[in-house]
């Protein structure tokens, strides 16, 4: 049938046909191409067909024949990476990890082995959640895929056993994470100026020098904004280049605010 265009005119073309082939005369019945008159509801011959060859259904034979012997086959499906479903089931039970961790993983083939190369040279808990958050954020932000980029897995090693060996920030490592992007280095090296400053007489000369610099902040905290107190951390954290370690320059702000 040709020439029709929506779910009601099939529906009266296939009734008028029922109609059409059970009337006297009809017989033999031919096979036919028709077309459906929406006007007049009905269906018009346009011509018969009444052979496979008039429509094309013989071989081709220019074509040479394919044999697909099974060992070539079977060479074929090993060298296939594993589907998404297949690939969740092993990191999650391989790795201990959150099936919602999995998901995100293997939805790109390329971060999934780059997780892979890293999980078992470092913690596995930070790996997870910064190849699952900060990986992804600093590839979004920049709109690259990973292998757009030249971010070597030893150097993201690297920069998680920094951070679980508390030798620097999370917010600097993130910092020196977003450096990664277009080529990753190794902040190792750069260590020196990037080490976590924990020395709490170090830490509290500049948590009383950010109090004096921002006195409306202290106000407001001494009223019970407590927001303000975020705001003087945060500026720690700017002063220190995010190297001051969170915890110590919130319990000496604190007790120079009181």
């Amino acid at each position: 049938m040709k020439n029709i265009n929506s779910l009601k005119n099939i529906k009266l073309a296939i009734e008028y046909e029922i109609k059409r082939q059970k009337k006297p005369g009809e017989l033999p019945k031919k096979q036919e191409t028709r077309m459906f008159d929406e006007k007049k509801g009905i269906t018009i011959k346009m011509r018969e067909k009444e052979a496979a060859e008039e429509y094309r259904f013989i071989s081709e034979p220019d074509l040479p024949i394919i044999k697909l012997e099974k060992t070539r086959i079977e060479n074929l499906k090993q060298s296939l990476p594993e589907n998404p479903r297949k690939k969740i089931k092993k990191i999650v039970k391989k790795y201990k990890i959150e099936k919602r961790h999995a998901e995100i993983l293997t939805k790109n083939l390329d971060v999934v082995e780059f997780f892979e190369n890293i999980i078992e040279k470092t913690n596995p808990k930070l790996a997870v959640r910064w190849v699952t958050e900060e990986l992804l954020r600093i590839l979004n932000y920049a709109k690259k895929e990973i292998h757009e980029v030249n971010i070597q897995p030893n150097h993201f090693i690297e920069l998680l056993n920094l951070i679980n060996n508390k030798k620097i920030t999370e917010l600097k490592a993130k910092e020196i994470l977003n450096k990664f992007i277009p080529e990753s280095f190794s902040p190792t090296k750069q260590l020196k100026k990037h080490t976590t400053i924990s020395s709490e007489k170090e830490i509290e000369k500049i948590a009383k020098k950010v109090v004096k610099e921002n006195s409306k902040a202290v106000r407001d905290y001494k009223q019970g904004i407590e927001k303000s107190l975020n705001f003087l951390i945060g500026q720690i954290m700017r002063q220190s280049e995010k190297r001051a370690d969170y915890k110590i320059a919130r319990k000496i702000l604190e007790k120079i605010l009181k």
